[in-house]
């Protein structure tokens, strides 16, 4: 009996002992279980997290990209339009030259029939004087006021 009482005993030691151990094995279970929750809520809550700062970050970047291409346009719009303008600019001068042009020829054509108007009047007037000159010379002849060593057959 002492043998039997003895081996209860140390039995019962161990089982005492084993279902000390089972408990403390299933409080750490379960305490893990708790952590391995909370973890889980956490990494949950950080993927939520994640995902709205990647939705506003994305938003932000098509905004940007919105405002980037919105000057964009207005700065080439603008270009555009000082081209035109400067273009426009370019041709009223270019045409405002031709004008200038087109008015020196003209005024250059006017002095050039005067000049010719001009020739024409002196040669007149000097076929003119050279007639009146000849037409003297010939009664002065003729009257024979005029006289040569030379005569003149006529």
């Amino acid at each position: 009996m002492e043998t039997q009482s003895f081996v209860l005993g140390v039995l019962m030691t161990f089982l005492f002992l084993l279902t000390a151990l089972i408990v403390l094995g299933l409080v750490k279970i379960g305490r893990l279980i708790k952590e391995q929750i909370e973890n889980e809520k956490k990494i949950t809550v950080m993927q939520a997290e994640i995902i709205s700062k990647d939705q506003k970050i994305r938003r932000i970047l098509e905004e940007t990209s919105r405002d980037i291409t919105i000057v964009e346009r207005t700065i080439m719009a603008r270009i555009d339009r000082e081209i035109e303008q400067a273009n426009r600019h370019i041709e009223d001068k270019v045409g405002e030259i031709h004008r200038h042009e087109e008015m020196i020829h003209r005024e250059i054509d006017n002095i050039d029939k005067k000049h010719e108007n001009v020739e024409k009047n002196i040669t007149q007037e000097i076929q003119k004087a050279i007639s009146y000159t000849d037409s003297k010379i010939d009664r002065m002849v003729l009257n024979g006021s005029f006289s040569t060593s030379k005569r003149v057959k006529i």
